[in-house]
């Protein structure tokens, strides 16, 4: 279990439950490589924000869900916004990736692209 074929993924992928118990079990082995651990906070964080439980979304959001700064932590953090229809603080998550660098030109694209796949059809009209 690679975890580099995790990280090869869409930024906002989740596995099947069946997928993910095995890469929980791996995640909670001694040692566990960091890039995994980030990608099951993430797994849960999504699934907090389901439920509407904002407080361990924070949490999690705040111990890591990818590598900090990185394009990829962008993704997530403005999705979990979008899920909380935060649409205004996503746009600030998308712009200051932009700002540094991420794929600058067609991040908003591609992260649209990305909550229309999501359903979230607001948060997909707005950064069209």
């Amino acid at each position: 279990m690679n975890p580099d074929l995790l990280l090869s993924r869409d930024p906002a992928w989740r596995p099947d439950p069946g997928a993910a118990a095995a890469w929980r079990a791996r995640a909670g082995e001694p040692g566990a490589p960091e890039a995994l651990l980030r990608e099951v906070r993430w797994w849960d964080a999504h699934a907090a924000a389901l439920a509407g439980d904002w407080g361990r979304v924070s949490a999690l959001a705040e111990a890591g869900l990818a590598v900090p700064f990185s394009e990829r932590e962008a993704i997530r953090l403005a999705l979990l916004h979008c899920l909380s229809g935060s649409l205004e603080e996503a746009e600030h998550v998308v712009a200051q990736a932009v700002q540094l660098g991420a794929s600058a030109e067609d991040l908003p694209r591609r992260f649209a692209e990305l909550c229309a796949r999501e359903g979230l059809d607001a948060a997909a009209a707005r950064f069209r």
